[in-house]
């Protein structure tokens, strides 16, 4: 089928569930469903216009409660604009059809017509059905005299476009990890070699034997942590460290200040 045909069978479905009853309405929904399905164009149109749609919110925004009736009956609130309207009735129309909603519950909530259902239901076609056909209409029309976008190039064209955006994304992880995993390596091999260094001092100092059994068990439970993935053992021994090194500034003098220089990195590597 070319457009104007499309159009054609989606406004004929679209009349035949305004002029139907209640009884065949799911029949006639599912004509309406099946028409859109039948045109690339409308799917095309209907895919743009649910991207980033929020079915759930949209729920909140346009079924609420009634300002007028009981606490259990509801309203309708047409959405102003175009693509807000087709994405919403379009769900819409989904749940009925999948059962998700039960229709007549659902006339009854938010059609509410003086305790008449055939008046809820006419008023569902009008407040629901009618503005999507016009919209559909206005839309495929435009399409058709070229005053618009062809919607199936602006799906593809948008496809394309998160596809970029998805090897982009990919790529900037990427480089990020291999930038964090080398500032990781690099940092977590200086504080190794500054810990050996401690090490030399500590065996070639004065202190006395226990001093010296003790700041070596310090300084080796620092770097066993620094192999690990665990960031409380390693902040645990950090501090054991830390306070080894205050209590032995000669000793230790500026090794707290390089060894925070890298610290960062190493955590960010865990």
């Amino acid at each position: 089928m070319d457009r104007r045909k499309e159009l054609d069978l989606f406004l004929s479905k679209a009349d035949e569930l305004i002029d139907s009853k209640y009884i065949i309405a799911d029949i006639k929904i599912v004509g309406l469903l099946k028409a859109i399905a039948a045109s690339d164009t409308l799917v095309a149109i209907f895919k743009n216009c649910l991207t980033g749609f929020d079915y759930k919110e949209a729920q909140k925004k346009y079924l609420v409660k009634s300002k007028y009736l009981s606490d259990n009956k509801g309203e309708f609130i047409l959405p102003s604009s175009s693509r807000e309207l087709l994405a919403f009735i379009f769900n819409i129309l989904l749940d009925i059809d999948s059962r998700r909603i039960d229709f007549a519950e659902f006339i009854s909530k938010y059609f509410y017509e003086d305790g008449s259902f055939s008046l809820g239901y006419a008023a569902f076609k009008n407040s629901m059905i009618k503005p999507f056909k016009n919209s559909v209409k206005v839309i495929m029309e435009s399409v058709i005299e070229g005053k618009l976008q062809d919607p199936v190039e602006a799906v593809i064209e948008e496809e394309e476009r998160q596809e970029r955006e998805r090897k982009d994304e990919e790529e900037r992880q990427k480089k990020e990890k291999e930038i964090s995993e080398k500032a990781y390596g690099q940092s977590l091999k200086a504080i190794k070699d500054i810990l050996l260094e401690d090490k030399t001092r500590v065996k070639e100092s004065r202190l006395s034997d226990d001093d010296k059994e003790e700041a070596l068990l310090i300084i080796d439970a620092f770097a066993n942590a620094l192999s690990g993935e665990d960031k409380a053992a390693l902040t645990y021994a950090y501090l054991a460290y830390k306070y080894l090194a205050k209590s032995r500034k000669l000793l230790f003098i500026g090794k707290l200040k390089k060894i925070n220089g890298y610290l960062a990195d190493v955590y960010n590597g865990i």
